[in-house]
């Protein structure tokens, strides 16, 4: 299971290089690392499986959160490109797609209500259940698991969403976040 991660909650333009080069190290290449170091004897044995835990902020565009949403689409697309690449070897391969978590993720990362564009936190679950979730779809083969009834519901319906129309929101929520902080400081 690759779970480690990092996310970072500001503008691009005001990120710490330290930090993002810290998250692109933990959620890319760490997590690259990690399969490079396992698959091979896994294929070798024809059996094995890997647990990516990407977001669904990996699927989507998130202002104030570049970094992290690029090594969140980094994951899927890896995890889906690895898939394919694993097909007939006896090995499965998983990416798990979490939405707000009972954790301490957001408080780290610098946001404390949660990523701007995510999901609002009303469709947060535990971690527990996340586990639970991400296990039995990885159990049962599947190419991509979003742990949470109503928060699977919204993932489900994001592709009719036309990406135009996600770009505006983003561009909305980012513009009134930057006007917000330059009242504010």
């Amino acid at each position: 299971m690759n779970n480690a991660g990092l996310g970072d909650s500001v503008l691009f333009d005001r990120s710490d290089w330290t930090r993002t080069r810290q998250l692109l190290r933990t959620n890319i290449f760490a997590m690259a690392q990690i399969a490079s170091a396992l698959v091979p004897g896994m294929v070798e044995r024809g059996r094995g499986g890997v647990l990516n835990i990407g977001a669904g902020a990996g699927l989507t565009v998130m202002p104030n959160a570049a970094a992290y949403v690029g090594t969140k689409h980094f994951v899927a697309g890896f995890s889906e490109a690895l898939r394919a690449d694993l097909a007939g070897t006896g090995v499965i391969l998983t990416q798990a797609c979490p939405g707000p978590l009972e954790s301490e993720f957001d408080q780290v990362a610098g946001s404390s209500g949660g990523m701007v564009g995510a999901p609002p936190q009303f469709f947060q679950i535990t971690a527990a259940q996340c586990a639970r979730e991400a296990l039995a779809g990885f159990e049962r083969g599947k190419a991509v698991v979003f742990p949470g009834r109503i928060y699977r519901l919204l993932m489900r319906a994001l592709p009719l969403l036309p990406l135009w129309l996600r770009r505006k929101q983003a561009v909305k929520a980012a513009t009134r976040l930057r006007a917000g902080q330059m009242r504010n400081g």
